[in-house]
This record gives C-alpha cells, structure tokens and sequence, in this order.
C-alpha cells in the first residue's frame, strides 16, 4: 500500500515547504534584475544607456512580480502532483532566462552601448516573451484561475502577437517603440482584469 504525504509534519505543511522553494528561486531571479540595474549604474562612465531597452527590463521585472502575485491561487495544485509542481516553476525559469538576456556580462572598464546590445538580443528576448504569454494561456486551462480569464487571454493572446511579431521584426526601432507603448497599455489592462 502506497504512503501518503503527511498533511503536516511539525506544524508545517507540503504546500508551504514547496512554496518555500518558490520563493526561493523567485528572490534569485529578482536579485539579477536588481543586480543588472546596479551594474549600469556602477559601471555608468562606461555604458551608453538606451532607453528602450531600459523600459523594457522594467516592464519584464512588472510582469515577473505580477507572475508572484498572481500564482497565489495556484498554490494549493502544486501540492497535488510534482507535475504542477515543475510546471510552477516553468515561468520562473523564463523569467531567469529573460533576465540574463535583457543585461550584458558588464566587465569593469569596459564600453557597452546598450541599444546595440538590445538589438542584437531582440529576437531572443521577444520569443521568450512569446513562449511566457503562450504558457500562460495554457495554465489559465491547466490551474482553476480566478478573475476574468477570458479577457486575460484575449490580453495574452494579444502578447503572444506582439513579441511574435517584434521577434520577427527584430531591427525595427519604430515598430519597438509602438510595441513598448503598446505593452504597458496591455499590462495595465491585464491588471485591470485582475480580482482585487
């Protein structure tokens, strides 16, 4: 006969020992957007900021901390399976992913003009951003969402258009401008979507 988990061992349960490890890989992934945002700060006399690619590691660090929070709900499924559990991580590991493209290895003293080093990452970044949005429609389907869900998807479905195209667009400089405006309108009415 197979066992099964305890429900508590010494007060603390299954779900919040996973959701510890969570937690854990989220503060690590936070700790590189911070840890990139202090370099070009550090390293300023040696780095041409640009200020898309400045926007754009903001708006990714607002959707990591908006994937936080909106995981709350899901909490309860990853204690059901270690499926659910590996794929809660799936998004974390995206956002790592995404992070480690939006800033350059900055080595002290050396040039970095960061237009060029965006451009040259674009394709990159903008089909993870695709794969993330994708992956969320499906976990909508996956985990019991609260909220609107249909006009999250619509929203979503909407991302997985725009990082697509600028994907494919990738040397478009106007065609990013829009889609960062564009981003921020659709962040805005995602939340706007959310429960509160």
């Amino acid at each position: 006969m197979q066992e099964k988990v305890p429900d508590i061992i010494e007060g603390f349960t299954h779900t919040e020992y996973l959701t510890v490890f969570s937690a854990i890989i989220f503060g690590y992934v936070g700790a590189e957007y911070f840890q990139g945002w202090g370099s070009i700060i550090k390293n300023r006399n040696h780095i041409r900021i640009y200020w898309q690619h400045l926007l754009w590691t903001i708006f990714a660090f607002i959707m990591f901390i908006q994937n936080w929070w909106g995981i709350w709900p899901r909490t309860a499924a990853i204690n059901e399976s270690i499926f659910f559990f590996i794929y809660s991580l799936i998004p974390i590991f995206l956002f790592y992913l995404i992070s480690v493209i939006l800033f350059p290895d900055f080595k002290k003293n050396e040039e970095v003009d960061l237009k060029e080093y965006f451009y040259k990452n674009t394709r990159w970044l903008f089909s993870l951003f695709a794969v993330y949005f994708i992956l969320t429609i499906i976990s909508s389907f996956v985990y019991n969402d609260i909220g609107n869900v249909f006009i999250q998807n619509v929203i979503r479905s909407g991302g997985v258009m725009l990082a697509a195209t600028a994907a494919y667009f990738n040397r478009k400089v106007w065609l990013h401008a829009i889609f960062l405006a564009l981003g921020y309108f659709m962040l805005i009415q995602f939340f706007l979507a959310l429960p509160t």
